[in-house]
């Protein structure tokens, strides 16, 4: 007999609250903003002489696409260690309630990996084996922290046989 197993939803979230790229199209918002630097830069060559050199026009557009990437990356970084750290105790207060023990905690990093490398975390409910938590779903869509519960094998089959072959003796 096959242990019985359920699960349940912890949380879910989306690619808007959590992606895990933080750098995904900074390529492409570092060129374009490049390119309205350039823009601005044949604008002002009207009125700044200096722009009127190559070589500045080239350091101003690539300073300010930098600076304006960088900016952007480093804004998405913290409101994503923001969002994962706060999902991160979500689940540790449901971790509580399900195990009832206050060190089995997982970490940011740990769920980090469940969430990129689909790693499972277990867990053990008063010292008993049988609680796994996962993340399931599609990178790019919702996805779901998902608790499995399975109840232990403790042998019963091989008792349950025996109480079979039991009965079938005595109705002989």
């Amino acid at each position: 007999m096959i242990p019985k197993s359920s699960e349940h939803v912890l949380t879910t979230f989306t690619p808007n609250q959590w992606a895990g790229r933080p750098a995904k199209d900074s390529g492409y918002l570092f060129f374009g903003v490049g390119f309205l630097t350039w823009l601005v830069c044949l604008v002002l060559m009207i009125f700044i002489e200096p722009l009127r050199n190559f070589g500045i026009m080239v350091l101003v557009c690539t300073l300010s696409a930098t600076l304006f990437t960088i900016a952007s990356i480093v804004t998405t970084v913290k409101s994503d260690r923001a969002f994962l750290s706060g999902l991160t105790e979500t689940l540790n207060e449901q971790i509580l309630e399900m195990t009832g023990d206050p060190s089995a905690r997982i970490t940011s990093s740990r769920l980090r990996q469940m969430i990129d490398l689909g790693f499972s975390h277990s867990l053990t409910i008063n010292g008993v084996p049988g609680l796994d938590l996962k993340v399931a779903g599609e990178r790019f869509k919702e996805r779901q922290v998902i608790a499995t519960v399975t109840a232990p094998d403790y042998g019963l089959e091989s008792f349950d046989l025996l109480l079979r072959s039991e009965e079938e003796q005595s109705k002989l």
